[in-house]
């Protein structure tokens, strides 16, 4: 029994940090920008990339307070909230999506091509859908259930960090090492606590390379870089 509170404790702690780790990355990344410029008034674009932000931004703070819900025992708010995650999922992919075109029409990032940026960030947003989906469909087991819901957001953190305004954020490649380093601490973690890595966590590892090999090869990709041309001139 007390290896099993143990255990609990350095998971509360464990992903209580991670939870940390990827507001701190959201906050950095759009600090200038988003959440000084005064969150809901701030000079965004349009509607549509304040209702994404709100989103995306709810999204991180869900996390954060789910899990501090699981730390302090009160799981049967962490289940009541958890609804409100499985109807904000939904609405951030469409709400991501729709945000993401119109980003490539008025040429958002013009330091990345459009077959790049594309490719990149639908990617992403496919990658948190399964993943929101597999760690809903193993709500009842929770050591799954907390490593999907962890793989899931940091499948869309790119975006923020590819944002960080330090000298050294120069190209694509450092932003993925950067990302990389998330889903590598919990297969570390797994490894330290169990002396394996749990199936969630390869599966999510597996899904998470498949995600960066896609935006490193698809933008290359004729039909790709021809189904981007048509999106932009719809």
């Amino acid at each position: 029994m007390s290896s099993v509170v143990s255990g609990r404790r350095r998971d509360n702690v464990f992903f209580g940090a991670m939870a940390l780790a990827i507001a701190a990355a959201v906050f950095i990344g759009f600090e200038d920008s988003y959440f000084r410029a005064g969150l809901i008034f701030a000079h965004l674009p349009s509607l549509m990339v304040h209702i994404h932000g709100a989103l995306f931004v709810g999204w991180v703070l869900l996390l954060a307070v789910q899990i501090t819900l699981v730390a302090s025992g009160h799981t049967r708010w962490h289940r009541r909230l958890g609804v409100l995650g499985a109807v904000m999922a939904p609405l951030m992919v469409i709400a991501g999506t729709v945000t993401l075109v119109l980003a490539l029409r008025r040429n958002a990032v013009p330091r990345i091509p459009p077959s790049v940026f594309f490719a990149g960030d639908l990617l992403q947003l496919v990658a948190f859908a399964i993943l929101v989906t597999w760690a809903l469909r193993k709500r009842k087991e929770p050591a799954a259930h907390k490593r999907l819901m962890l793989f899931a957001t940091i499948a869309i953190l790119a975006p923020a960090v590819d944002r960080w305004p330090f000298a050294f954020m120069t190209s694509i490649v450092m932003t993925t090492a950067i990302l990389t380093a998330f889903p590598v601490a919990l297969a570390v973690y797994d490894l330290a606590t169990t002396r394996r890595v749990h199936w969630a966590t390869c599966w999510g590892l597996a899904l998470y390379v498949l995600m960066v090999g896609g935006i490193f090869v698809l933008p290359a990709l004729p039909p790709w870089q021809a189904f981007t041309a048509w999106v932009i001139a719809l």
